[in-house]
């Protein structure tokens, strides 16, 4: 009975076999097939689409769309975004397309920083040398920010009707002062900074703005208002004196479309439905669409002379790796680049595109380390974008050259560090408590109020960081300590005024720095460039997706950003948002 009930077993086993096999080979056919067919469709559709390419089109392009400065490579489980130095260069291809006739701007909810709406501005002031392509915008709400980018369009429609909002002013910024407040929670927040413009947590822990910070901010969001008045008034042909005064008068607050057109500052009276039907919605593609199947290829040989460009973007943490898919800038993988670029002889020059209102000194300092000693070996020019400030500026201070837009808002030499007090709201709580401790500063970041010594025992921690972060800036600027100390103290600046002062080479947008550094190596037109992306790795994929994962994301950054990050350590931070 057991070699019949062996043999039964083993027959069975010989069958499962045989069928796991049968639907195995079937299953792997029916995979590989339909890869080929899969691959099949998209080339044959790409042979289509070359066959039936549409002419005089208009590449509708909405701005509400976050373009940012890093890239990411293509791949199965994202949809390509573009970034914005793919904006800047399609656009540049569109002037020499004979299939474009136009392009289409969709200007609400603009998503665009001052820095890159300059930029993108300065692209369409050439485009407009051809007479032959349209630039056309679109809105329903009127700001300062997208009447800007509108002015350089060859026409500009709203709807006709009152319920469109217009609000067009000099300028408006409100902060709200919180240390009241969290003292009737039971919470103190001492700030402890380097500069008496280092405004960065103040609202944590005082009452009203500071002079410093009222001063600073009023100067920059005036020298912007400024640089609104002179672009928009020649754009338009119009008495600067006279928008001017339109503007200060309120005639464009709480306005509508028809305000801005008795005013002659849009063209005509249009809804977007209509808007498509009178250009002709075939005729329509988006930029996507643009940069997939009608750009042309460049006709510029691939070069061995290559100019890197890398794009360093956010708040500037302490941490070895990436977190949160590159929303911050963390010191390993930059130093991992730097490395690697500097090993490949191919390699002539880097262009650091940086975004960043600061943060971690330590990390700063590591990648300022690396920086300068890359630049021994070959040029790093640094473009600045809309923010490049505090820990953003360390970054730069050591770089061959330093180009920012006039828009742009660095400086904040100056260091800060943010100490929370919860000794009351413990208190409060019915939670005592209990120390062991030996030695003297044991307690310094301890839940206990602050007391004289250890202010100041922090404050000369940071006035050491200060002094490092002056240092560096006077060497790598070639600026003397005196002078430097003058422009330091947490102050901010405009592009334009950095460079009057020295923290900044010229004023010039990506493009601008891109040319510089190949009329500087002499490469005529035998360069590559190359916009480094962020490399797809399946293992960030939990990284990025765990927001759907995590039941509170909120404190999931708290924990990982404020609380590892930001308290209790110096930081480099300038204000964010310093104008509208």
């Amino acid at each position: 009975m057991k070699i019949i009930k062996w043999i039964l077993d083993f027959l069975k086993k010989i069958v499962l076999f045989i069928v796991k096999e049968f639907f195995s080979f079937f299953i792997k056919l029916f995979l590989f097939l339909t890869i080929i067919i899969i691959l099949f469709s998209v080339f044959n559709k790409k042979d289509e689409i070359n066959k039936n390419k549409k002419t005089n089109i208009y590449v509708s392009i909405d701005l509400s769309q976050d373009f940012k400065e890093k890239a990411t490579q293509e791949n199965i489980i994202d949809e390509k975004k573009l970034n914005f130095y793919s904006l800047i260069n399609n656009l540049k291809d569109m002037q020499f397309n004979e299939n474009v006739k136009g392009v289409l701007f969709k200007l609400d909810n603009l998503a665009l920083d001052y820095a890159q709406i300059e930029e993108l501005s300065k692209e369409l002031k050439n485009i407009k040398m051809n007479k032959n392509f349209e630039i056309v915008a679109y809105m329903e709400e009127a700001n300062r920010k997208n009447l800007y980018l509108a002015s350089f369009a060859d026409k500009i429609y709203m709807p006709k009707t009152h319920s469109t909002v217009v609000n067009i002013y000099p300028y408006f910024k409100e902060s709200f002062y919180k240390k009241k407040f969290l003292e009737k929670l039971g919470v103190k927040v001492n700030i402890v900074n380097t500069g008496n413009y280092k405004s960065y947590g103040e609202d944590f822990a005082s009452d009203e703005m500071s002079s410093e910070a009222r001063e600073d901010t009023t100067r920059i969001l005036n020298e912007n208002y400024q640089n609104f008045l002179d672009v928009v008034s020649e754009n338009f042909n119009y008495s600067r004196n006279k928008l001017d005064e339109i503007i200060k008068n309120g005639e464009l607050v709480a306005a509508s479309s028809q305000d801005l057109f008795e005013k002659k500052l849009i063209s005509d009276y249009m809804y977007w439905d209509e808007l498509l039907r009178k250009i002709d919605r075939e005729k329509i593609i988006n930029l996507l669409e643009y940069e997939k199947d009608y750009k042309i290829a460049s006709s510029i040989p691939s070069s061995p002379n290559k100019i890197y460009i890398v794009a360093l973007e956010g708040e500037i943490i302490q941490s070895d790796e990436e977190i949160f898919n590159g929303m911050f800038i963390a010191s390993q993988p930059i130093i991992n680049t730097l490395d690697r670029l500097e090993k490949d002889e191919s390699v002539k020059g880097l262009i650091l595109r940086i975004n960043s209102p600061g943060g971690s000194a330590l990390t700063s300092d590591k990648i300022n380390n690396r920086i300068k000693e890359f630049v021994k070996k070959k040029p790093v020019y640094v473009s600045m974008g809309g923010v490049a400030a505090s820990g953003g500026y360390y970054i730069a201070s050591n770089a061959t050259k330093i180009f920012a837009d006039e828009n742009t808002i660095t400086g904040s030499i100056g260091v800060v560090s943010m100490i929370p007090n919860f000794s009351d709201l413990l208190n409060k709580a019915g939670v005592k408590s209990q120390k062991i401790t030996e030695g003297k500063f044991a307690d310094l970041y301890s839940s206990d109020a602050m007391t004289e010594e250890k202010y100041n025992k922090i404050l000369n921690s940071n006035l050491k960081v200060y002094d490092d972060f002056l240092n560096e800036v006077s060497s790598g600027r070639r600026i003397p300590r005196e002078k430097l100390e003058k422009i330091a103290e947490g102050r901010i600046w405009t592009g334009r005024e950095a460079v009057q002062i020295g923290l900044v080479d010229k004023v010039g947008s990506l493009s601008d720095t891109f040319f510089d550094m190949v009329n500087d190596l002499g490469l005529g037109e035998n360069y590559t460039a190359i916009f480094l992306e962020d490399e797809f790795d399946l293992k960030n994929i939990y990284k990025k997706y765990s927001k759907y994962l995590k039941t509170d994301k909120i404190e999931l950054i708290k924990k990982e950003i404020y609380n590892d990050n930001l308290y209790n350590k110096p930081i480099m931070y300038m204000p964010y948002e310093i104008y509208e």
